[in-house]
């Protein structure tokens, strides 16, 4: 399953930038439908079995994608930075444990979907991007709409409110890191070493809990192969367009969740979770929009020039 872009009108640059949204949007969908079989299983699997099973199905997928490279692959001349990349996201899979342990799920929850504006920071601080007063404005109005469907209490405010709020960082950070080390390595090795560390680091999970019940085994098809896949999208995502315009379409998952909710439970969202998933929208809107502008603002230049020339 290579992930490759079609040329479609309007410039190579918007062409990227188009797939890309489109991978982020195949994302959501993956991700939500993930989400839905970890909270079915609940409690029945531990958080670091069902880590191990992802990080195992995210290594099967990089290595049947890249069954006709061999082990050029796993030739990485940034290796320290992949390997590093690799422990960022096993920090957060931590934090993210520990966050759901001491705190109320909705603001744990809550909590996790501030990435957009730490993909947004990492992205001038790591990438050097410029990042338009625009495209901060929309990462704050798509956290403003998770917030809304999320609906924290924020009560009892403690250190794991800290620790979950910096550890959130780290998802950002990687989510950044996928491009930057994009520049050397190619998506697969990328998508190897980022699964690597994990697997790895969970193993003990394996002693620990014993493998899945029986009665599991048919949502686990879900973890192994939906959450990789998805996670593969994001990787390649990002090499086709800034990290700061795809920042708020992270959350596309959540508005992916409600309608989700809509279609197949025939649940209708409350005013809050509708007005949070329109401000969601918008906010992937405005990010994508700034550079719908920017063409815009070029041609509209060019023209102008060519009418203004002589003869």
């Amino acid at each position: 399953m290579t992930v490759s872009m079609s040329s479609t009108s309007g410039g190579p640059a918007i062409a990227a930038e188009r797939f890309a949204i489109q991978l982020m949007i195949a994302q959501g969908v993956l991700f939500a439908a993930e989400t839905a079989a970890i909270h079915h299983l609940g409690s029945r699997i531990p958080i670091t079995l069902l880590a191990l099973i992802r990080a195992g199905g995210g290594l099967m997928l990089a290595v049947v994608l890249a069954r006709h490279y061999g082990f050029a692959v796993l030739r990485t001349r940034q290796l320290p930075l992949q390997l590093l990349r690799g422990v960022i996201g096993l920090g957060y899979l931590w934090v993210l444990l520990y966050s759901l342990g001491h705190l109320p799920f909705a603001d744990a929850t809550a909590i996790s979907y501030t990435q957009a504006a730490y993909i947004a920071l990492f992205s001038v601080l790591v990438l050097r991007e410029k990042v338009t007063r625009l495209r901060w404005v929309a990462a704050a109005i798509g956290i403003c709409g998770a917030l809304l469907i999320a609906r924290p209490a924020f009560v009892d405010w403690n250190s794991a409110y800290l620790v979950a709020l910096i550890g959130t960082s780290l998802n950002g950070l990687g989510f950044v890191l996928n491009r930057y080390m994009q520049r050397e390595d190619s998506e697969l090795t990328t998508m190897f070493y980022t699964n690597l560390v994990p697997a790895i680091a969970n193993l003990p999970a394996v002693a620990m809990f014993g493998l899945p019940a029986p009665e599991t085994l048919v949502w686990l098809p879900a973890i192994l192969l939906l959450g990789p896949i998805g996670m593969y999208f994001g990787i390649v995502a990002v090499k086709h367009a800034s990290t700061s315009m795809l920042g708020p379409y992270t959350l596309l998952r959540l508005v992916i969740g409600v309608l989700g909710a809509v279609v197949v439970f025939h649940e209708l969202p409350d005013l809050f979770s509708a007005l949070g998933v329109a401000l969601i929208l918008v906010g992937c809107l405005l990010s994508s929009g700034s550079v719908l502008c920017t063409k815009f603002r070029k041609g509209r230049s060019t023209l102008s020039a060519i009418v203004k020339s002589p003869g």
